[in-house]
């Protein structure tokens, strides 16, 4: 028979000690949330229409003057107010883009999408994303805002829910985008 030494097993109350506790107050608590919000210039997004794939998408925080610019452009480039605004969810979806990612489901790991027929280069850019999938643009058709539609496949909608799921974002850096308006986490 052997002697067997009973271990010493922490209480409930020890586990539970000051170390990890968090904030206290409620000012405490709004300080940290005002940091978290301050902080995120970076965000990265389910790819629509791609989502069974874990493509994503990382998109960085846009200026108020980017935006602006963005504006005055495409009012010079035309009149109509419906092609207007989707230029310009278009061109703020495209300067805001900082490059393609594949997440794992399993793992929940995120990693870059390397295209190994361009040097295994990290695919950063919609055209470069859409020659990836197998765009061969002619000429003049060789532009961003194409390549950006043509990886939704020409639809409209798809842009425009993407555009919202970003938006949203840029107006409140502090949301959990994906998991609020999808109604899931990703």
């Amino acid at each position: 028979m052997t002697d067997i030494q009973e271990e010493a097993q922490p209480l409930a109350h020890e586990i539970t000690s000051d170390e990890v506790k968090g904030p206290e107050t409620l000012a405490e608590q709004l300080r940290i949330r005002r940091t978290e919000i301050a902080d995120t210039h970076d965000a990265t997004f389910p790819l629509v229409g791609y989502e069974e794939f874990g493509v994503q998408v990382k998109h960085r925080l846009m200026t108020r003057e980017e935006v602006e610019k963005i504006g005055r452009r495409v009012m010079n480039e035309t009149k109509e107010r419906g092609e207007r605004n989707m230029r310009i969810l278009l061109d703020m979806i495209i300067s805001s883009t900082r490059g393609f990612y594949l997440k794992d489901d399993d793992t929940q790991e995120v990693n870059e999408i390397r295209d190994d027929r361009n040097g295994g280069e990290h695919v950063r850019t919609w055209g470069q994303f859409a020659n990836y999938l197998g765009w061969n643009p002619n000429g003049d058709d060789d532009n961003s805002r194409m390549a950006l539609s043509w990886v939704f496949g020409g639809n409209e909608f798809m842009v425009g829910q993407y555009g919202i799921l970003l938006n949203r974002w840029m107006n409140n850096t502090g949301l959990k985008v994906d998991e609020e308006f999808l109604g899931e986490v990703l």
